[in-house]
């Protein structure tokens, strides 16, 4: 799986509140057009709590 671009991230998220739970940043993605590719990236993320944009960014990096 290829790791998401930050920058298509950022956009794709750019209405989140954080913190933010996985569930939010699927919705949020989702609603911006996010690709299979990406929801799946987030999908894959741990179920927790993300403070911020750089948090979701590092999640999806350590996704294999």
């Amino acid at each position: 799986m290829t790791t998401p671009d930050p920058e298509r991230l950022r956009t794709l998220l750019s209405d989140v509140d954080f913190p933010c739970d996985r569930a939010e940043l699927i919705r949020q993605a989702t609603a911006h057009g996010a690709d299979d590719s990406t929801l799946g990236h987030l999908g894959a993320i741990p179920d927790s709590t993300y403070p911020d944009l750089d948090a979701v960014t590092s999640a999806c990096a350590d996704v294999t």
